[in-house]
């Protein structure tokens, strides 16, 4: 079978196609014959060796994969033929087939599109969990949603009006993700390349600074925020995909009652499982019922890797985007 590493931590170049047999599960274990594998951010973050956590070499990305199970070892619960969406969090699955325990494998329901499905563990947790647990509640309130056309950034402004608040504005760098965002139920939206745009979020906001923002660019993005964020009001903060960082002034968070949230969905697992999985349920739900569209625009062959990681690291991509061996 194929499947995608590198062997060597640098640029999308490092990324190699390597012919390796097929996995066997053991016991508790599945194969899961890969449809569609997702892409994250973070995948880029593995491969330059910046992740929060070690990367081992070499190394299979893909922390997030939807397939059928072809075989089960002893005792796995999942049966042959099941779909199911394969979470990973060692990596493995830009891959052709992948092995894992049984018990990191949640069915999808037939009526979700195995691409869509792949947003569903770092998407759709990471943006639900985010506002579920960490806004202290959005009645009311009024959302700002830095790039608002990502992977995240597009199910957050979905589920911040599932989730109650009055007023969603998005940013993002170019027309056509501000039309995306527009069309996922945003009530205005801005970018952020233009300067002054934190007085245009205040002004779409009603002349008002908004309650709540969801941050993930970094560098001055960032730093800008603060302009347009209400007394007592919170950041919640899950990345910085400029790769530059962002100035914070001591004194800005007295002086506006500003709170400031970091956000990792590995560290919110690790110590919340009940509230993640419940997290899971809750999108896939969301999703049966219509309420939650996932937005796969970039479908790439496996061997394309490299292709997918560049495009996503020059901030080209919006929505979801996904390998297809």
């Amino acid at each position: 079978m194929q499947q995608i590493r590198f062997s060597a931590y640098g640029g999308p170049e490092v990324l190699e196609t390597a012919e390796v047999p097929v996995p066997v599960p053991g016991p508790g274990e599945v194969l899961i014959q890969i449809e569609a594998a997702g892409v994250n951010y973070s995948d880029t973050l593995r491969r330059r060796n910046t992740y929060f956590a070690p990367t081992p070499l070499p190394y299979v990305p893909g922390a997030e994969a939807v397939g059928i199970v072809r075989a089960a070892g002893a005792g796995a619960e999942l049966a042959p033929g099941t779909r199911v969406l394969a979470i990973l969090p060692a990596g493995g699955g830009y891959a052709e087939y992948a092995v894992m325990p049984a018990w990191y494998g949640v069915p999808v329901p037939p009526q979700i599109d195995p691409a869509a499905a792949t947003a569903i563990f770092v998407q759709g947790s990471t943006a639900y969990l985010m506002l579920a647990h960490l806004t202290d509640g959005l009645a009311g309130k009024s959302v700002l949603i830095h790039a608002a056309a990502g992977g995240v950034g597009s199910l957050l402004v979905q589920l911040a009006r599932v989730l109650g608040a009055q007023t969603v504005i998005a940013t993002a760098g170019s027309e056509a993700k501000l039309d995306l965002a527009r069309s996922l139920g945003a009530d205005a939206a801005v970018n952020y390349r233009q300067p002054g745009w934190p007085a245009q979020v205040t002004a779409a906001n009603g002349g008002k600074p908004v309650d709540v923002i969801l941050e993930t660019v970094g560098g001055d993005i960032f730093s800008e925020s603060f302009k347009c964020l209400a007394v007592n009001g919170r950041m919640i903060v899950y990345g910085a995909a400029s790769g530059v960082q962002g100035v914070l002034h001591s004194e800005q968070l007295p002086n506006g009652g500003h709170s400031v949230l970091g956000f990792n969905l590995a560290h919110f697992i690790n110590s919340r499982m009940a509230d993640w999985q419940a997290g899971l349920g809750a999108v896939i739900g969301l999703m049966l019922e219509g309420s939650l569209q996932v937005h796969v625009a970039h479908r790439f062959p496996l061997a394309d890797a490299a292709q997918a990681h560049a495009a996503i690291e020059a901030r080209e991509t919006a929505g979801k985007v996904v390998l297809i061996p």
